[in-house]
């Protein structure tokens, strides 16, 4: 990493750690109706295309920094007819809502290193809690209208998985993809640093989504080799297949630094001729 990139990032995640998250800033009534106005905003601007057949949900397992947007297209083939809930885009919306809006005018305004002050998307910490409220939103809108999903997610927690299988309870799919991204840690940290600095250098104005690392710490708790997000996904299809749930079928595909590693299937299905 360079010495400037360095300097400025540690700066940006000082900075923001300092910050208050925005669900502390607002009125409880003040949150309700910028997740429901963020909520609409995204249905009404990627729901419109996507199919309504009900039959299958895909959920995304990884750390930040693993690459599973990247690798939806070739994992998911038809990911162009469905409704990718994606966090980051949430986070990109509340970003503009808050450089609007000017509650942390303050923050924005601090310089760093690289001569450039703090950007609306270097927010993107402080936006966590309100992002996951929009996203879940969104998210019982779609069973609802048993529209076609990809829910984003890291599973770095096994909540993230508990809430998923109460949710698709109340709903009628009958099957559940999980596409599980994995890379190491220091990997994971250079991504996203990359794909912060990268952003940042845009002329967007919104600058580049920071990650802070502890976030990414908090995935590997117990080896620097493999994140706990597969463990997490891997346990989730043991409870699904124990019967415990509404669905009749779960596939989880794995992927390790972009290549189909395991596909896990029913009935299971071999990955170059080697089954696991």
């Amino acid at each position: 990493m360079s010495d400037l990139r360095e300097r400025t990032h540690a700066a940006a995640c000082a900075a923001v750690r300092a910050g208050a998250p925005l669900d502390r800033l607002l009125a409880r009534g003040d949150q309700r109706r910028l997740i429901r106005q963020a909520s609409d905003w995204y249905l009404d601007a990627f729901a419109g295309r996507a199919a309504r057949n009900g039959t299958c949900v895909v959920v995304t397992a990884g750390p930040p920094g693993a690459g599973k947007s990247s690798i939806l297209s070739s994992a998911v083939p038809d990911v162009a007819s469905r409704l990718v809930i994606d966090p980051d885009l949430a986070k990109e919306h509340l970003a503009r809502w808050c450089a609007a809006d000017g509650r942390y005018d303050d923050l924005l305004s601090t310089m760093l290193p690289d001569g450039g002050s703090l950007t609306p998307l270097e927010l993107s910490p402080l936006l966590q809690t309100m992002s996951t409220e929009v996203c879940n939103t969104v998210r019982r809108a779609a069973f609802a209208k048993a529209i076609d999903v990809v829910v984003e997610s890291t599973m770095a927690s096994p909540a993230h998985g508990e809430r998923l299988l109460l949710s698709l309870a109340k709903a009628d799919y009958e099957e559940l993809m999980i596409v599980s991204v994995e890379t190491d840690l220091d990997t994971a940290h250079a991504r996203s640093v990359e794909r912060w600095w990268a952003g940042r250098g845009e002329a967007t104005g919104l600058g580049g989504r920071l990650v802070l690392p502890e976030t990414i710490d908090a995935a590997y708790p117990g080896s620097r080799a493999r994140s706990a997000c597969r463990d997490n996904a891997r346990a989730l299809v043991g409870t699904i297949r124990m019967g415990l749930t509404t669905l009749e079928r779960v596939t989880i595909a794995e992927y390790d630094t972009g290549t189909l590693v395991r596909l896990d299937a029913d009935p299971p299905r071999m990955v170059k001729g080697k089954e696991e």
